[in-house]
């Protein structure tokens, strides 16, 4: 009975394994037109940086002509300004540290330029374009890039 209990426990559970092979590639009928069909022709990765304004308490000032340097501040930060001069500085909630760390944190994005069936071109912006190949047959759908058999 107690073993009857725990396998019926066992297969109630759902656990969900990912899929990490390719994606499934779509397919067009013989003879099935497709306006926004067209091949990958070059992708581009493209770095923006969000500029924060930090908050002067905060940055590290790389040039100190006189006596020792001071530490530099490096990590998290909350801060809410208090005190008759709060109404010029906003709270500021972010990280801090060297430039050469601000530099570090930046977005990585994909530029992929297709050409299109018709002769047209067209671009797309893509957080995950290193998932598609130069060469590659795709169909676009606004943003989105459908893979399709060769």
């Amino acid at each position: 009975m107690a073993l009857a209990c725990l396998a019926a426990t066992a297969g109630a559970q759902s656990i969900k394994i990912p899929d990490f092979r390719e994606p499934p590639r779509a397919t067009l009928a013989p003879g099935e037109p497709c306006e926004r069909c067209g091949t990958i022709r070059s992708i581009r990765e493209v770095q923006s940086t969000r500029p924060v304004p930090v908050p002067k308490a905060f940055q590290n000032d790389p040039i100190n002509q006189e006596g020792p340097a001071p530490p530099v501040l490096v990590g998290a930060v909350i801060a809410l300004p208090l005190g008759s001069g709060a109404n010029k500085e906003k709270p500021f909630v972010g990280g801090v540290g060297t430039p050469e760390m601000r530099q570090r944190f930046s977005e990585t994005t994909y530029e992929v330029v297709i050409r299109l069936d018709d002769g047209g071109f067209t671009t797309v912006q893509r957080a995950d374009g290193a998932s598609f190949q130069v060469g590659d047959r795709v169909r676009v759908r606004g943003i989105e890039l459908e893979l399709l058999a060769p």
